[in-house]
């Protein structure tokens, strides 16, 4: 079957088979495959020997914490009994991605990506899993996942406090203070804040272009 053409600029979605579904690839057209390649390789791995692969870096506790926060927030979310979640180090191109696997939901993410983007993407990722029955569109679906995962991490009233005076600008010293705060990129606090009316389209648009930063790690940090 030919593939159909995919936008650069937006998350991936793809379907391997009826049991095993990438409901939410990070990244871009060119990320996919690896992200599929590696989704197949792990749980092919579980169907053979029902155990996790050894590199992959098995991170429970957080994914359990992240549900039963984004569960508290919004009672539409239904998540399966299983939510399978780690880290890969050292594969080139993979992104991250959000799968369905049998009963299970899966969440894998590179090592290498930094702590605050990490932290925004496994709620995104983990949103998705839970909205996945009420959003079948999977562009719905993402952009449902984002917001809901945004207001979990952020609270209104605290957005409001710090965009009470309808601003146009972002001063550094802004920006770093409230991705401080709320030690997320400052892009992500901006997306909350558009959501909640806060600022307009036009000031959204404007200020993204000053809030691009690495999602990687500096390399001296990087694990060898």
């Amino acid at each position: 079957m030919k593939r159909a053409k995919f936008n650069a600029n937006q998350l991936q979605i793809d379907f391997l088979a009826s049991y095993r579904q990438l409901l939410v690839s990070l990244g871009t057209a060119q990320n996919l495959p690896v992200n599929e390649a590696v989704f197949v390789k792990l749980t092919d791995h579980w169907d053979n020997s029902r155990q996790m692969p050894s590199d992959l870096l098995f991170q429970k506790s957080p994914v359990e914490a992240v549900v039963y926060r984004l569960a508290k927030g919004d009672s539409r979310l239904q998540f399966p009994t299983e939510i399978v979640a780690g880290e890969l180090r050292g594969i080139p191109g993979l992104t991250g991605f959000t799968a369905r696997f049998r009963e299970q939901g899966w969440i894998i993410l590179p090592y290498e990506l930094a702590g605050s983007y990490k932290q925004v993407f496994l709620h995104i990722l983990t949103a998705a899993i839970g909205l996945e029955k009420l959003y079948p569109n999977r562009d719905e679906l993402l952009a449902e996942a984002e917001r809901v995962a945004l207001a979990s991490l952020m609270p209104e009233a605290e957005i409001r406090s710090f965009f009470g005076v309808r601003l146009s600008r972002f001063p550094d010293s802004f920006r770093m203070d409230v991705s401080n705060y709320f030690n997320l990129p400052f892009e992500f606090v901006l997306k909350r804040a558009h959501q909640l009316g806060v600022i307009s389209d036009e000031v959204l648009e404007s200020a993204r272009n000053g809030t691009i930063r690495s999602t990687r790690r500096p390399q001296a940090s990087r694990a060898a």
